[in-house]
């Protein structure tokens, strides 16, 4: 037997599911909100659409989806609180100010989730923590393992350059009482993607208390860091002639050994890729075109075999 507060949701539900169909038959462009003391409920086997636009949430309504939700896109997202209800792997689909920035749970019992594309409180950084992004953050509540997305947005360019150079450094951190702190052990965070789009997730292992911290954003695991698996260290690699000469017609460097198919892009320092290169060195020699870049300071992006690294060079 449906409870009184099954009945309502449902009501307010269907009433609210009304107006947005009504809104994309007629081809309106209006906003679908959730006002005061209303909840708008999605569940997994309904088909739903906005229109290519995006849902705005009172701060006391509220916006659900059934453990498992996999809706949101670019277009169609939610500024505002999301509740995800009960055990499951969901995407919240969260955004705010033109940015999309879902994040991903695999939570147990409820969780609920908020994004705000601006500055996350200053704090101090903790144990292991070389550096914190001012770009973004979330706010979280619940019990779960969760993933962050990033893109160009997201400036984890500048981030990981000027912290080590290194990707797989990028972890999840959460502010307690003033203090940066990352949310799982030291490395144990995984990270996928490139610099300009990718995601980071908390330990898969082990469930965070995300009720414990205030706000979750990106850092840098100073553990990670000193890592001995980086690309450098293994392979070798140095930029040859550094500053490079406007004369160059190439940007040259050396390894420690022969490498095959080693992926090499070029970035100027907003994160835009410029070239991309996969290159073979010979005599331990590797040199990518210069063609017309201007003067200026640029990164060397090198990937090989699952490994990473970023090299700054500066182009008189």
């Amino acid at each position: 037997m449906k409870t009184i507060f099954d009945k309502l949701r449902f009501f307010k539900f269907h009433l609210l599911l009304f107006f947005a169909v009504f809104t994309s038959y007629f081809g309106f462009s209006q906003n679908l909100f959730v006002g005061p003391g209303t909840e708008f409920f999605l569940n997994n086997n309904t088909e739903f659409t906005t229109s290519n636009s995006i849902v705005t949430v009172d701060l006391l309504g509220k916006f659900s989806v059934e453990a498992g939700n996999d809706w949101g896109s670019d277009q169609e997202y939610v500024d505002g609180y999301v509740t995800a209800y009960g055990d499951g792997d969901t995407k919240l689909p969260t955004g705010n100010n033109g940015v999309y920035a879902p994040f991903f749970a695999k939570h147990t019992g409820n969780i609920i989730g908020f994004y705000s594309n601006s500055s996350p409180s200053v704090g101090s950084n903790g144990v292991d923590v070389d550096a914190v992004a001012d770009v973004e953050y979330w706010k979280i509540t619940g019990n779960a393992v969760i993933t962050l997305p990033w893109n160009n947005n997201s400036d984890i360019t500048t981030l990981v350059n000027d912290n080590g150079g290194k990707l797989n450094s990028v972890s999840i951190v959460g502010y307690e009482n003033g203090v940066w702190n990352l949310i799982s052990a030291s490395q144990t965070n995984t990270v996928t993607g490139d610099l300009l789009n990718g995601d980071v997730t908390s330990d898969a292992n082990n469930e965070v208390d995300l009720n414990k911290f205030t706000q979750y954003t990106f850092g840098i695991d100073h553990q990670a860091v000193l890592a001995v698996d980086d690309l450098f260290i293994t392979n070798g690699i140095n930029i040859l002639s550094n500053p490079i000469k406007s004369n160059e017609k190439s940007i040259r460097f050396r390894a420690a050994s022969e490498l095959n198919n080693l992926k090499v892009s070029l970035f100027d320092v907003t994160g835009r890729k410029i070239g991309q290169y996969n290159v073979s060195t010979f005599n331990k020699v590797g040199s990518i075109p210069k063609n017309n870049i201007q003067s200026g300071v640029y990164f060397l992006r090198f990937d090989y075999e699952g490994k990473q690294g970023v090299k700054e060079i500066i182009i008189k």
